[in-house]
């Protein structure tokens, strides 16, 4: 089986089969970014977007595996899903997409919200076996995305990854959650 088919097998095994796909056109010619988009799910009113073409480059850190996306929020916007599938097309290459990197713009992400970037960290509610996908090559590893707004980018910088995970106030898949960078006294 070829590596799309089998990530295909994998996530239809884990989320379903009832998603949309749509075709993400890269600028230098590349293999196309496919993102899968599933609505209602892990519950109502979620959508869970996950994106197919990261791992049909290469990068040279990556020794173990290769990372594909995987973003959940609060949200009927697809534009969410469609930024991911941004990054992945423009960045697949040169960037790592490893646990703690930030991806930031100029523009909020979506009308629904002020965020305007992404960090990468495991993906929440799976195990292990839900986010690897063995394939022929090196296997795919889904990494999850989570939203951030401009002003906790410092924040995050100071305190970590994980102190910022644990924050008060921290919502995994709300974009319209209390700016952390608002409440917090950093030293």
């Amino acid at each position: 089986m070829k590596n799309v088919e089998l990530f295909l097998d994998h996530i239809e095994e884990v989320f379903g089969d009832n998603y949309q796909i749509k075709r993400i056109e890269t600028k230098d010619g590349g293999t196309p970014v496919h993102l899968f988009i599933y609505r209602d799910l892990p519950e109502t009113g979620l959508m869970t977007f996950i994106t197919y073409g990261l791992s049909e480059v290469d990068h040279y850190e990556w020794i173990n595996g290769k990372p594909e996306l995987i973003l959940t929020v609060e949200t009927s916007d697809l534009s969410w899903g469609y930024a991911i599938a941004g990054l992945v097309a423009e960045r697949r290459g040169v960037k790592r997409f490893s646990y703690g990197d930030l991806f930031t713009s100029d523009e909020p992400i979506s009308g629904d919200s002020e965020m305007t970037g992404f960090f990468v960290f495991s993906p929440s509610g799976l195990d292990k076996e839900s986010q690897k996908i063995v394939t022929e090559g090196k296997p795919i590893f889904l990494a999850g995305m989570y939203p951030i707004y401009r002003e906790e980018v410092q924040l995050y910088n100071q305190i970590g990854l994980k102190e910022f995970w644990f924050t008060e106030g921290f919502e995994l898949y709300n974009p319209r959650r209390k700016n952390l960078a608002s409440n917090i006294q950093t030293n």
